[in-house]
C-alpha cells in the first residue's frame, strides 16, 4: 500500500500538461507510425511507470537537446527508445524492453533501419 501511496503522490507533482522542451530535429523527424514522440513531463512519467524504468530521469537531457524519448510499439511489444543526433545523423542511444530488459535484435534493426530513412 506504501508504494501505491507514494506512486499517486508523485503523480500529482508531474505537471500535468506541461511540454518538454524537445529541441526541433526530434520534433520534425518522421518516423513510422510505431514510434511515438513523448512530449511531455506526464507522458514521460507515465511511460516509465508502465515501463517499470527510471525513464523520467532523462528529462534533464530532453530539455537541454541532447536526445529524445519515443515509445515505440513493435510486434506486440513496447519499448523505450532514446535518441541522439551525432554528425547530422539520428542514432539509438539506448533502447529497452519492459524492466530494462534489453531489445532483441529485430527491434534494433528495424530502429536502425527506420532511422536511416529519414
Amino acid at each position: 500500500e506504501h508504494n501505491v501511496l507514494t506512486i499517486e503522490l508523485e503523480k500529482k507533482q508531474i505537471p500535468k500538461n506541461k511540454k518538454l522542451k524537445i529541441k526541433e530535429d526530434f520534433i520534425n523527424l518522421k518516423l513510422p507510425e510505431e514510434f511515438k514522440l513523448i512530449e511531455t513531463h506526464k507522458e514521460l512519467y507515465l511511460h516509465g511507470m508502465e515501463q517499470k524504468n527510471c525513464v523520467y530521469t532523462r528529462r534533464r537531457e530532453i530539455e537541454d537537446g541532447l536526445s529524445a524519448i519515443y515509445s515505440l510499439n513493435y510486434e506486440g511489444g513496447v519499448y523505450t527508445l532514446e535518441i541522439f543526433k551525432r554528425k547530422n545523423k539520428f542514432a539509438i542511444k539506448e533502447i529497452k524492453a519492459k524492466y530494462n530488459e534489453f531489445a532483441n535484435k529485430e527491434v534494433i534493426n528495424f530502429v536502425e533501419k527506420s532511422l536511416k530513412a529519414v
